[in-house]
């Protein structure tokens, strides 16, 4: 299994679609490194109150 990079790590648990203990895992670092360096990419990131409207992808229950 390929490994991921933080980045990659943070733009997914960012977007939903995976959780922080998994991605730490998969980046190979402690949960706790992991959450320290989320909460930085989140205050840099700031979530767009109307992200909602771009959304196309189908979710659960339609998938």
């Amino acid at each position: 299994m390929a490994r991921l990079t933080r980045e990659e790590a943070h733009d997914l648990c960012f977007r939903g679609k995976s959780n922080l203990a998994h991605a730490a895992a998969d980046v190979g670092c402690p949960v706790e490194d992991l959450k320290k360096s989320f909460r930085l990419f989140v205050q840099l990131n700031p979530v767009d109150p109307d992200v909602w409207q771009r959304d196309v992808e189908l979710s659960w229950p339609w998938c």
